[in-house]
C-alpha cells in the first residue's frame, strides 16, 4: 500500500497550521449528513468522528482588523500586512463586475466572526468573476461563505514569481461557481506551483440555479488542482456539480501531475463523476526531480482516497446527457490507493470505481459499491476485497442515504486486513476482519 496512507491509519491529520489549532469540537448523528460545518459552533452538525476534526479554529493572534459589510472589502482585504486577520462582521458583502480581491501576503487570514459560515456572504452576484485569488502562502479561508460568481469563488495560484504552499480553505461554503468552486493552478506560465495546502470541513454546491450559469460545455467542477502536490481533501460535502448537456469536472480532481494528495472522509451527493485522478493519457504536466513512476510522465503519482462516501439518485442527474458517470476514476494514476469507499446509486453509472490507460497502477481494495468496478485498460492495478453489485439491503437505508451497513450485509467482516486502515469514516475501529466499505458496523 502506498506509504501515505499512514497517515491515516490513526487519522489524525489535523489539517492546521500550528496557528489554527482547533479550539474545541463539535459531533453529528448520521454519517451521512453533509460535512457543511456552517452551523458547527451552535448546533453541533458536522461529521461525526474524534474530537476535533471539524472544530472553530483558535482565536487570531497579531493584527487584527475588523470588518463591516458598508467598507470595501477589497481595498481592506488587499491591504492586508502579512500575518494579520481580518474578522468579516456577519451580513452580506457584495461585489460587482469590477472586483478581483488578491490576496497577496503571507500568513493572511479570512474568517467570519460568528463562527457560522451562512452568517458572512460575500456575494459575487454574478458580476464578478472571482470571489478570492490566494495567491501567497499559509493563507487561511475560514466560516464564511462565497456565491454567485461567473469564475472561480476561490482561485489559489502562485503569484509574485513563487511557488505557495499551505493555503487552509476551512468551514466554508462555496455555492454556485459557474465554473470550479475551488480552482488550484500553476503560475509563471506552469513554473510555478501552491502545494500543501487543504481543504476541509467546508460545503461545495452547484445549485439548480447556479447549473443555468455554466457555460463551455460544463465547464464546472467542486475542487479541480493541476499539477498540485501534498493536498489534504477533507471532511467536506461536495454536491451538484453535473449539467443538463455536457459532461462536467470531478466533485474532487488532480490533474495534470498532481502527486501525494490525500482525500478522506468526504461525502459526495449527485455530481456527474465523483473523485478523480488524473484524465486522459497524455503527458502533458508537472515533472518531479526525483522521477516518480519510474521516470515515466503520469497524470497523478501517489494518490490516495479512502473512507469517502459517493451517492446519486437524483432522477435529473440520470437523466442528463452524460448521466452518473463514475464515482472514483483513476487516469493515468501511478501508484494510486483507492481504499474503503462506498460508491451507491440507486441507477447504474457508466463505472462505481473505474481505472484506465496503462500507467495507472497501484491498490483498489475493500471498496463497496453498488454497481461496478470497471477496468478500461489499465496497468499493474492490485484488486482486493471490492464488493460490487451491492444491494440495498446490505444498507441501514440507502434510498435515505444512510449507507450504515444493515445486520447481513455480506460486507461486515469481509475486507482485506492488509489493505485496511484502522478507522472508518466516522472514527470506529476497525479489527482484523474489517468490513468493506467506508463505514464499519
Amino acid at each position: 500500500m502506498n506509504t501515505l496512507i499512514l497517515s491515516l491509519l490513526g487519522l489524525a491529520c489535523s489539517g492546521a497550521q500550528d496557528t489554527d489549532t482547533p479550539a474545541d469540537s463539535e459531533g453529528r448523528d448520521s454519517a451521512t449528513d453533509t460535512a457543511d460545518t456552517a452551523d458547527t459552533a451552535d448546533t453541533g452538525e458536522g461529521p461525526v468522528g474524534p474530537e476535533g476534526w471539524c472544530a472553530p479554529l483558535a482565536e487570531p493572534t497579531g493584527d487584527v482588523v475588523q470588518v463591516g459589510p458598508d467598507e470595501d472589502l477589497e481595498a481592506v482585504l488587499e491591504g492586508l500586512p502579512a500575518g494579520a486577520t481580518a474578522v468579516l462582521a456577519a451580513g452580506t458583502y457584495t461585489l460587482d463586475a469590477e472586483s478581483y480581491i488578491r490576496l497577496s501576503q503571507d500568513g493572511v487570514r479570512i474568517q467570519g466572526a460568528t463562527g457560522r459560515a451562512e452568517d458572512v456572504v460575500i456575494d459575487g452576484q454574478w458580476l464578478a468573476g472571482f470571489g478570492l485569488s490566494i495567491q501567497a502562502s499559509n493563507v487561511v479561508v475560514s466560516d464564511l461563505t462565497l456565491q454567485r460568481f461567473y469564475y472561480h469563488p476561490i482561485h489559489v495560484t502562485p503569484g509574485s514569481g513563487r511557488s505557495i504552499e499551505g493555503v487552509q480553505i476551512y468551514r466554508v461554503r462555496v455555492i454556485d461557481g459557474a465554473e470550479q468552486a475551488i480552482k488550484i493552478n500553476t503560475g509563471g506560465e506552469g513554473s510555478f506551483f501552491a502545494d500543501s495546502g487543504s481543504i476541509a470541513c467546508s460545503h461545495l454546491e452547484l445549485t439548480d440555479t447556479g447549473r443555468a450559469q455554466v457555460r463551455n460545455n460544463c465547464y464546472t467542477g467542486g475542487v479541480d488542482a493541476h499539477q498540485a502536490q501534498g493536498w489534504e481533501i477533507r471532511d467536506n460535502h461536495i454536491e451538484g456539480f453535473w449539467c443538463e448537456s455536457g459532461l462536467s469536472e470531478h466533485g474532487v480532481h488532480f490533474w495534470r501531475g498532481g502527486r501525494d494528495t490525500q482525500v478522506f472522509r468526504n461525502v459526495l451527493v449527485n455530481n456527474a463523476r465523483g473523485i478523480g485522478f488524473g484524465l486522459g493519457s497524455d503527458d502533458v504536466g508537472r515533472r518531479y526531480e526525483d522521477a516518480p513512476c519510474g521516470g515515466e510522465i503520469a497524470q497523478s503519482y501517489g494518490e490516495v482516497a479512502v473512507n469517502n462516501l459517493v451517492y446519486a439518485d437524483s432522477a435529473a442527474l440520470f437523466s442528463s446527457s452524460s448521466g452518473f458517470d463514475a464515482g472514483i476514476a483513476l487516469e493515468s494514476a501511478c501508484e494510486a490507493t483507492v481504499v474503503h469507499n462506498t460508491v451507491y446509486s440507486t441507477q447504474a453509472p457508466y463505472s462505481s470505481i473505474e481505472y484506465r490507460w496503462p500507467l495507472s497502477s497501484g491498490v483498489i481494495a475493500n471498496n463497496l459499491v453498488s454497481h461496478n468496478v470497471r477496468d478500461r485498460g489499465a496497468g499493474d492495478i492490485q484488486l482486493s476485497a471490492n464488493l460490487q453489485e451491492a444491494p440495498a439491503a446490505w444498507f441501514v437505508d440507502a434510498l435515505a442515504m444512510d449507507l450504515h451497513l444493515a445486520a447481513g450485509s455480506q460486507a461486515i467482516d469481509s475486507g482485506d486486513a492488509a489493505h485496511s486502515v484502522e478507522q472508518d469514516a466516522e472514527g470506529k475501529s476497525r479489527d482484523g476482519t474489517p468490513d468493506v466499505g467506508a463505514l464499519e458496523y
